[in-house]
C-alpha cells in the first residue's frame, strides 16, 4: 500500500509542471519575440546604409511599403512581417540575409502564439509581384531600401512595445 501511495503521489509530482505550461509558454513566447525584434532593430542600425530623413517627410511612390499601422493583432503583425519579407527578398540589399533569417523566425514565433492562443491560422496572402518590386527598386534603389528598412525598425519596435496589450487574433 505505501509502494502505490508513493507511485501516486511521484506520477502527481511529474505531472505539477504540465499544469502550469500554457501560460508560461505564452510568456516565454512574447519573450522570445521581443528579443528577437529588439535584435532585428539592432541589425537595422547597424546596417551600412541608414536613411536620416525628418519624419514628417512623404515619399510618394513607395505606398506599398507598410508604414505606421496599429498592429491590433497577431495575425496583422505576421502580415505586416510577411510584406516586409517579400519586399526585403526581393531587392538585392547588402547584408540582408540574417534580417531575413531573423523575419522568418519571427513570423514563426508569432504564428505559434497565434496557434496556442486559439485563434486560427491565417491564410497567405497575395503580394506584389516580384517583378513590381525590382521594378520599383531599378526607380528608387537607395531610397527603397532606405525607407523599407527605416520602416520596418518603427514597425519592430510597435511591437515589442504593444505584444503584451494584444488581446485579439
Amino acid at each position: 500500500m505505501q509502494y502505490l501511495l508513493l507511485s501516486v503521489c511521484w506520477f502527481f509530482w511529474m505531472r505539477l509542471p504540465q499544469c502550469h505550461g500554457r501560460a508560461l509558454r505564452t510568456d516565454r513566447l512574447k519573450a522570445d519575440v521581443k528579443l528577437l525584434s529588439k535584435i532585428l532593430i539592432t541589425r537595422i542600425q547597424e546596417h551600412p546604409i541608414r536613411l536620416n530623413h525628418p519624419s514628417s517627410l512623404k515619399i510618394s511612390g513607395l505606398d506599398f511599403i507598410p508604414d505606421e499601422e496599429i498592429l491590433e493583432s497577431l495575425e496583422k503583425m505576421d502580415e505586416t512581417l510577411e510584406t516586409f519579407h517579400n519586399i526585403l527578398s526581393s531587392i538585392p540589399m547588402e547584408h540582408a540575409e540574417q534580417m531575413l533569417s531573423d523575419i522568418e523566425n519571427l513570423r514563426s514565433l508569432l504564428q505559434i502564439l497565434n496557434r496556442i492562443t486559439g485563434c486560427a491560422a491565417r491564410e497567405p496572402k497575395q503580394t506584389k509581384s516580384l517583378e513590381y518590386f525590382k521594378e520599383q527598386h531599378e526607380n528608387a534603389s537607395y531610397t527603397m531600401e532606405k525607407v523599407t528598412l527605416d520602416r520596418l525598425e518603427k514597425t519592430l519596435d510597435n511591437i515589442v512595445k504593444h505584444l503584451d496589450d494584444i488581446t485579439s487574433c
